[in-house]
């Protein structure tokens, strides 16, 4: 299993954003819409990609890679889960809530799903 102790990993400014704008006519949010999204937080983070799978999805066949995103620990104001990340160009649905890395609140780690353009 990998160590997550080094914080000079930390080697990609992260964007978290909250939505604030509609939810399409199923409710989910538009991930791909910048306009409807607000910064609420960057930080310094490691993204490490950890998965791909291929699934149907409305008939299609769709691509997913999942990320590990590791930041220094944090307590979160809002509801983390429903925020997206942002790293340069990539967009990232968040997958799960930070997680307490060893428990020792030095690192957190959160699952997230890219967003295809």
């Amino acid at each position: 299993m990998a160590r997550y102790d080094d914080a000079a990993e930390l080697n990609r400014r992260v964007t978290f954003q909250r939505f604030v704008g509609e939810a399409d006519i199923v409710g989910d949010y538009q991930y791909l819409d910048d306009d409807n999204w607000e910064d609420v937080l960057t930080v310094w983070a490691q993204v490490r990609t950890i998965g791909s799978r291929e699934f149907m999805a409305a008939g299609q066949e769709q691509n997913e890679v999942t990320h590990n995103i590791k930041l220094r620990y944090r307590l979160w104001g809002y509801d983390a889960v429903s925020l997206r990340a942002t790293c340069g160009d990539r967009v990232f649905r968040l997958l799960s809530p930070p997680l307490d890395l060893d428990g020792d609140r030095r690192y957190q780690l959160i699952k997230a799903a890219e967003v295809w353009r």
